[in-house]
């Protein structure tokens, strides 16, 4: 004898294969977004170095000033000043 399913099952059945097309849909429009999102643009700082043919012990001493200055070890200020002195060192 054939067993029919009871409206419980059925509700339980429903809310599962809807959470999933949610879940599902929700990626989809992630990665759509994210193909839409234009790609990230290169600092200023490493196209300035790029294009002024920094030697590249220079290069990684202004990567690691900038690094600093990112995780606050120094200011801005005090940034500016140290990257000018390297600079005009060179």
């Amino acid at each position: 004898m054939m067993q029919t399913i009871g409206w419980v099952q059925w509700l339980t059945w429903g809310t599962g294969v809807t959470v999933f097309a949610v879940v599902i849909g929700l990626i989809i429009r992630g990665v759509l977004r994210a193909a839409k999102r234009p790609p990230e643009q290169p600092s200023a700082a490493a196209r300035v170095a790029r294009e002024s043919q920094l030697a590249p012990a220079l290069q990684a001493q202004l990567a690691e000033l900038n690094q600093r200055k990112d995780n606050g070890e120094i200011s801005e200020a005090q940034y500016e000043q140290q990257r000018a002195a390297l600079l005009a060192s060179r």
